[in-house]
């Protein structure tokens, strides 16, 4: 009896380090798309004399690679910079994003790699959100972790 509850104290700590008893893939999609609203919302109230328009594709779901059965869903908005807006008037928009990620318990900032027109965050479970302003476009994407 002993090694049987050795054996499921051990199995047990396995899953909890490889994140197996994390949220269901329902949850992450309803929390990454909660996540999504929350940042295109932010994207819409950005003077229109800034960001002329902003379009929300719906939601789709990917396979993570060609060699599983894992998807992630994929949340993406896109919208046009007005011609002539300035790097100064981009980063205020990329400031605007800030209070969405700022519970530091859930988001941790990513900066390897990322200029500044790009903001990106990972949070607690692996949902990821970026905003990036490139060639006069906002991208804004969230994806859900890869989940089977």
């Amino acid at each position: 009896m002993r090694a049987a509850a050795s054996i499921a104290v051990g199995v047990a700590t396995v899953l909890l380090l490889t994140g197996c008893f994390g949220p269901g893939k329902d949850v992450l999609i309803q929390q990454a798309s909660d996540d999504f609203d929350s940042l295109v919302s932010t994207a819409a109230s950005v003077d229109v004399t800034v960001l002329h328009t902003l379009e929300v594709e719906d939601p789709t779901s990917e396979l993570c690679s060609t060699e599983s059965n894992d998807e992630h869903t994929v949340f993406i908005a896109a919208g046009t910079m007005a011609i002539g807006t300035t790097g100064v008037e981009e980063r205020a928009v990329l400031a605007e994003f800030g209070p969405t990620f700022a519970d530091e318990e859930r988001w941790t900032a990513i900066t390897d790699g990322l200029d500044a027109r790009q903001v990106a965050y990972i949070d607690v479970d692996g949902i990821t959100a970026s905003a990036k302003i490139e060639d006069g476009l906002l991208v804004i994407a969230v994806f859900t972790p890869c989940r089977g």
